[in-house]
């Protein structure tokens, strides 16, 4: 017996430890981030000194978001969710929120040293800028990824439900604040380019949105009832995470070729990136419809099964989070690799503009599908 107790108090600690580890985490990504946001509103850019100030930047923006990935990859047990833990989460979206927007200020100073800089050091200094920008929104998609870890992971979510959906909407607003100042860093920095030349991955865009309406297609055509709800929405969740793994697979070959291509953006292209948010809309729609269903036909459902089915609800609500943001880094990479950007600069704002609202809409119809998952699994403890 005591040999059994020692074994329970030392799994106790370890998930004790644990926690404990996550929240330094945490702390320290925030701390990072705070560094950064403090190095971007003191830092002076000079015709001269431009590139070299905005390089430092983008390292130590990029450290950022590998610490986020390292991080995201070593959730490895349940966690159990407490408001330190939440309030941590939280700061993460506030100060992202803060990065962005200081970015967008400091795209201004480019602006007006564009007169007494030098046409190489202007170029330079504008992908710097355009890297940094793409940079901070990565830090927001994968700070969004590791709020999604902790909620999958999390034991206790019935008990901090009315804490969590607090949490969600301080994720949601700061996520929008974060999306508009990278869309006006990138408007701001835009305006100052103009240059020619050739290459395009339209075919490749092209399957990607042949699938997504397929993949649509086929979300649409499912009918959740209590029977076949959690047997049908582990189907979707399958097929809908095998399209975020072509989405990708699509940005990985973005950003290999990165280093080594410029790309002439054509209107075809636009167009196709602006019909990839459209999809992630439709899947929004669908999603809703889901909830819908599953709010309808909820109290004729079994217990168990309809805790498998939120569980697949929140899993779908996640890779379709990862999928939004892989679309929106896909534009930003696009974007860095162009080498026509002032000449197509207004159909590039339009586009942009779209996007960012169609891929808010699905962030809503997302948060949606969360509180009802979260509610629901409340309900039944």
């Amino acid at each position: 017996m005591n040999n059994i107790l020692k074994f329970f108090a030392a799994l106790a600690l370890s998930a004790s430890l644990l926690q404990a580890d996550l929240k330094t985490d945490l702390a320290n990504i925030n701390n990072s981030m705070l560094e950064l946001n403090s190095s971007i509103s003191t830092v002076e850019l000079t015709s001269n000194s431009m590139c070299a100030s905005l390089i430092s930047l983008n390292q130590q923006a990029k450290d950022i978001v590998d610490t986020l990935i390292i991080t995201n990859n070593n959730f490895s047990t349940p966690i159990t969710l407490d408001d330190e833990t939440l309030l941590l989460t939280e700061n993460l979206f506030v100060t992202v929120a803060s990065l962005s927007n200081q970015s967008s200020l400091l795209s201004n100073d480019i602006t007006l040293l564009q007169a007494d800089t030098d046409t190489s050091t202007l170029s330079d200094g504008i992908s710097s800028m355009l890297k940094l920008s793409s940079d901070i929104g990565e830090m927001a998609d994968r700070i969004g990824e590791m709020a999604d870890n902790i909620l999958i992971m999390s034991d206790n979510i019935g008990l901090m439900a009315d804490r969590i959906l607090e949490t969600q909407v301080i994720q949601s607003e700061n996520l929008l604040l974060t999306q508009n100042s990278v869309l006006q860093t990138q408007t701001n920095t835009l305006a100052l380019v103009s240059v020619v030349e050739t290459a395009s991955y339209d075919i490749s865009l092209d399957t990607l949105i042949t699938e997504g309406n397929i993949l649509v297609a086929k979300m649409v055509f499912v009918t959740l009832n209590p029977w076949n709800m959690s047997r049908e929405l582990e189907d979707v969740q399958t097929d809908v995470n095998n399209y975020l793994s072509q989405v990708e697979q699509f940005k990985a070959l973005l950003n290999t070729d990165m280093d080594q291509n410029t790309m002439y953006i054509n209107s075809d292209t636009l167009n196709s990136l602006v019909n990839l948010s459209m999809i992630m809309t439709s899947i929004g729609v669908v999603m809703d419809g889901y909830g819908i269903s599953i709010e309808a036909s909820q109290i004729f459902t079994r217990e168990s099964t309809l805790l498998d089915a939120m569980g697949s609800m929140l899993s779908l609500s996640e890779d379709i989070g990862k999928m939004s943001n892989s679309i929106l880094e896909m534009a930003d990479q696009i974007l860095l690799m162009a080498d026509n950007i002032g000449l197509a600069a207004d159909q590039i704002l339009l586009t942009q503009e779209l996007q960012s609202i169609n891929i808010a809409t699905t962030q809503v119809s997302v948060l949606a599908a969360q509180q009802l998952a979260i509610g629901i699994i409340a309900a039944s403890y």
